[in-house]
């Protein structure tokens, strides 16, 4: 099975893409946010499920207008 999931937040900077699923990074002010989020999802997908996870920037369209932002696509095995 196959999800993805896209937002129209303008995508992730290149520079930070293969970070984000590090455990502690947050592009965030400290009070703000651990940076434990996605390297949990990461994890748990990987680990528990036997899934994967992966990003990428993507444009889409939606209701006629075209939008840019971050797709996460996550795979999990059905058996």
């Amino acid at each position: 099975m196959e999800i993805s999931v896209k937002d129209s937040g303008g995508g992730i900077a290149d520079e930070i893409m293969g970070k984000i699923f590090d455990p502690y990074f947050t592009t965030k002010h400290k009070s703000l946010g651990t940076g434990i989020g996605l390297n949990m999802s990461y994890q748990i997908i990987k680990e528990h499920l036997r899934g994967d996870i992966k990003v990428q920037n993507s444009e889409f369209e939606f209701e006629g207008n075209i939008y840019k932002g971050a797709e996460f696509i996550l795979s999990i095995p059905t058996e």
